[in-house]
């Protein structure tokens, strides 16, 4: 009994070392995992404070000029856009511009200063900066638009800007350096939200000017407003300028379509901008931009910048799921008045949504009777509901004869109507089919009117073969253009699919080396005469294939095409792997979430929409500082993420214990 008792007390005491060792172990494995933890996140915090350095204000004042002002800039110029030898473009000496010219040329003024800032930065006070590979592609690209300029027939116009466009090579190689010089000065929170504090302010003087446009009250047709935008010299004939928008909105972005571009670039960092504000004033602020965003993009009519924008606010909710869960009563609100604003603009405007919507999902082939017409040497020739009809005039001694024969060559009937002048052909296979001699351009003529509308032609203008006369009163051929992909639905997105039918074969000689900045009006084939009345019925000079992407491959080389998807590749996927991990508590996610969504939207709006002087500085300023902003996320959010990873094995950890002890 005595020897069991010295046992059991010898096994107490061991016991009760092992539990006190025990304890003191597990009070100095928690200190050491203390001690790892605080290394692990004071490195990570050690990083992004490094990254946080002192920033002069005055740096991003350019950043913020381009962003919040260029916008804004209306004022008139009259130039000459130098068109009048080109066969298929208006003779004109002056054109009147109002929102392009002056953006143009403040843009290249404020990127020439970014780029002696940078300069200055970098080798005078030895402030160099790691290039990131995003930038390798971006740099491919803005050499090929330096050498499609070289070696482009049309250089001067690629220097300086040509006609309703003004995005010159300067301005490309401008949005360039308006990136770089974005990501290398953004240094510290402050620094984002001082530009976004001002680009707000600039949002909502546009969304002002849109809601005042749709009510039909346009502030730019003011008295006051006219005095703004016109030179003194022109304060004489202020009644005389009056609009041409058919009440659509166009805030002072030229074109309503790209009022809906800009919507899609900047609705979305708003709506995260005004989920994440803890401030009354911005949150009212932010509020009421995004209101008159979408009242701006609705009343400009531009569907595909309006669908585009509700797809960027889908993905900014799919992003922000675990917040908006938690912020159920900001996110609520919110949704609310989106979607009522959605509902009365569309109510108001006696259900233009859903007729537009409507409109966007009927795809019709396009079918014609007339099916070409050909200026050869000895007649002109018309193919109408597959039958041929072959006309030839004739002027000799002052007198006027006409013969007028089918396919076989046999005479077709045709009776002169001396009441009103004119020859109407009395055949079944061209109906309503009616000619006549006239004057037009100095040059003697004659029409064929088919299907109402009236044909001119000439042979009289030196050679003696037929030429038809076009709508500038210049004597040309008809050359029908090669098409691709689009054939025959060439009204598919309001007229677009025409206009790229008749590009996309383009690309094929601009492979390395595109026509050159601003020339696209010179390449595409305005000969094609049929097809462009038929569908261009308002004879709208085309200088613009109304697709981003097809712009770049004419201009610049489809390498800078590629080039250009690629820089904004690489910051779609690194921004995409990045925030999908995030639980955005810090600034730099919650902004950089905006910015890719905004992004994302332009890109996809770029496919049935161009880059414009007016929208494009908006979208590589916001390139930069994302790019710039993903840079000082990255730890943040890894950090997040380990932090969250922890809590969870902890929350094991206990409940194991628990479970242990219930047991």
């Amino acid at each position: 009994m005595k020897q069991s008792k010295e046992k059991q007390d010898n096994q107490n005491n061991k016991s009760k070392t092992n539990k006190n060792f025990s304890s003191e172990y597990k009070v100095k494995k928690s200190k050491i995992e203390n001690n790892k933890k605080q290394n692990k996140y004071g490195n990570s915090r050690n990083q992004v404070k490094n990254l946080e350095e002192a920033t002069n204000p005055w740096y991003v004042v350019p950043i913020i000029l381009v962003m919040s002002l260029i916008p804004l800039i209306v004022r008139m110029k009259i130039y000459d856009p130098r068109i009048k030898q080109f066969k298929g473009l208006p003779s004109t000496d002056f054109q009147y511009d109002f929102f392009l010219y002056y953006k143009q040329w403040f843009l290249i003024a404020i990127a020439v200063i970014m780029l002696i800032i940078l300069l200055c930065r970098i080798y005078i006070y030895k402030k160099p900066v790691a290039m990131k590979p995003v930038f390798i592609p971006l740099m491919i690209y803005a050499l090929f638009a330096v050498l499609s300029t070289i070696f482009s027939d049309y250089a001067s116009y690629s220097l300086k800007g040509s006609l309703e466009q003004f995005e010159s090579l300067f301005a490309l190689l401008g949005y360039c350096i308006v990136a770089f010089y974005a990501y290398y000065f953004i240094n510290s929170a402050k620094d984002v939200k001082l530009i976004f504090k001002i680009f707000t302010i600039s949002v909502l003087i546009l969304g002002l000017l849109g809601l005042g446009q749709y009510l039909g009250h346009d502030f730019f047709f003011t008295t006051f407003g006219k005095k703004l935008i016109l030179p003194t010299s022109e304060w004489a004939n202020i009644d005389a300028f009056e609009g041409n928008f058919n009440g659509q909105v166009y805030l002072t972005l030229y074109n309503p379509n790209y009022v809906g571009v800009y919507t899609s670039l900047v609705a979305p960092v708003i709506l995260v901008l005004l989920l994440f504000s803890k401030n009354i004033v911005n949150s009212i602020l932010y509020l009421l931009a995004l209101v008159g965003l979408i009242i701006s993009v609705i009343g400009s009519y531009s569907m595909a910048g309006f669908f585009v924008t509700i797809i960027a606010f889908i993905g900014v909710f799919i992003f922000l799921w675990r917040y908006l869960l938690k912020r159920f009563y900001i996110f609520i609100p919110v949704l609310i008045v989106i979607i009522g604003s959605l509902f009365l603009v569309n109510k108001y405007n006696d259900n233009l949504i859903i007729r537009r919507i409507k409109g966007i999902l009927e795809f019709e082939k396009s079918e014609y009777k007339l099916t070409s017409i050909s200026t050869l040497d000895d007649r002109i020739s018309i193919i109408y509901d597959g039958n041929v009809l072959n006309m030839e005039f004739q002027y000799e001694n002052n007198t006027i004869g006409f013969k007028v024969t089918d396919e076989e060559g046999n005479l077709v009937p045709t009776e002169y109507n001396e009441a009103d002048g004119f020859f109407a052909i009395k055949d079944e296979r061209y109906p309503g089919f009616t000619y006549a001699p006239v004057m037009y351009s100095q040059y003697l003529s004659f029409y064929v009117k088919i299907e109402g509308e009236d044909w001119l032609f000439s042979n009289q203008v030196g050679d003696g073969t037929y030429y038809y006369m076009n709508v500038f009163g210049k004597p040309d051929k008809i050359v029908p253009a090669e098409t691709a992909i689009f054939t025959d639905y060439e009204w598919l997105a309001s007229g677009r699919g025409y206009i790229w039918s008749r590009t996309i074969p383009l690309l094929k000689d601009n492979i390395i080396l595109g026509s050159g900045p601003d020339t696209f009006v010179f390449e595409f084939p305005h000969q094609d005469y049929v097809s462009y009345r038929r569908n261009n019925p308002s004879n709208n000079v085309l200088t613009k294939p109304h697709s981003l992407y097809l712009q770049i491959g004419v201009q610049t080389g489809v390498i800078s095409l590629i080039a250009f998807i690629l820089f904004y590749g690489i910051y779609f996927i690194s921004s995409v792997l990045l925030y999908i991990r995030g639980r955005f508590n810090n600034y730099y996610a919650q902004v950089g979430l905006g910015i890719l969504m905004g992004t994302f939207g332009y890109m996809v709006c770029g496919l049935t929409n161009d880059s414009t002087i007016t929208v494009a500085p908006v979208f590589w300023g916001l390139m930069g500082i994302g790019i710039a902003v993903n840079a000082k996320a990255k730890p943040l959010i890894m950090e997040e993420e380990r932090e969250a990873k922890e809590r969870k094995l902890e929350m094991k950890k206990k409940q194991s214990e628990i479970e242990t002890i219930a047991e």
